[in-house]
């Protein structure tokens, strides 16, 4: 797709946002007042404001995943992370994109908007991507992407890597065995165990087994801290442990 219409359509298709600032004090952990305010903005990087920031030359970009129409609570899988991350002191990002678009688009998209973010902070001298589920596959197609001589990190949380049923009728399903990471990624996948994932746990197959050529695979515990360590979890797991 041409990279201007590809630009163009992810504008257009954010005008009825709610929010437009990207506030830590915002951020509500308690599930029941949880008012989507992470999902409700336009399409593209936000950054987080609020943080005293010790250095910003390193910066974390945080990538949610799908979510059903119906799902009345959007984004707040990634509360508490991000907060965890905020204690770092360094910038943290949240990319929103259209979920129900085909990997790949969002995939270019990403590409597009982390180019921007490079030419407008030439303070930078690396990223570190965290992708939840579809935005495992997201930052695992965008690894396989990067050409840039700018060194990044990325990892793939709870992701269905290997197989997964696209919901447009122009996208290709994907049915994946192998990856091959750039040479400028660090990357790692973080697995579910997949009994304990509430997403896979049904499934006839481990979606989340590929081959990683140019990274690491590594399989998350069961539990955590006495409770099962399942889809959402995990990205609490990743964020405390990396």
């Amino acid at each position: 797709m041409n990279k201007f219409l590809l630009f163009c359509l992810y504008s257009l298709s954010c005008t009825e946002s709610d929010y437009t600032d990207f506030l830590l004090s915002k951020l509500i952990i308690d599930k029941a007042d949880y008012d989507e305010y992470l999902t409700k903005r336009s399409n593209g990087l936000h950054r987080l404001r609020g943080i005293n920031e010790k250095d910003s030359t390193f910066g974390i970009i945080a990538i949610h995943g799908y979510y059903p129409d119906d799902w009345s609570t959007k984004g707040f899988e990634w509360v508490s992370p991000i907060m965890e991350l905020s204690q770092r002191k360094i910038p943290v990002w949240f990319f929103k994109y259209d979920w129900n678009d085909c990997p790949e688009n969002s995939t270019e998209y990403l590409y597009l908007q982390i180019k921007e973010l490079l030419g407008e902070n030439s303070h930078l001298d690396s990223l570190c991507f965290i992708g939840h589920s579809l935005g495992g596959v997201v930052t695992s197609l965008f690894a396989e992407k990067w050409d840039l001589h700018f060194p990044i990190s990325v990892h793939s949380v709870a992701a269905p890597l290997a197989k997964m049923r696209q919901r447009k009728k122009n996208c290709e399903d994907m049915n994946r065995e192998v990856y091959k990471i750039s040479s400028t990624v660090t990357y790692t996948q973080w697995k579910t165990v997949q009994a304990q994932d509430g997403a896979f746990k049904n499934l006839k197959f481990d979606p989340q087994k590929v081959f990683i050529d140019g990274g690491r695979s590594i399989l998350l515990p069961g539990e955590w801290n006495n409770s099962r360590l399942g889809h959402n979890r995990s990205i609490q797991w990743v964020c405390e442990n990396i």
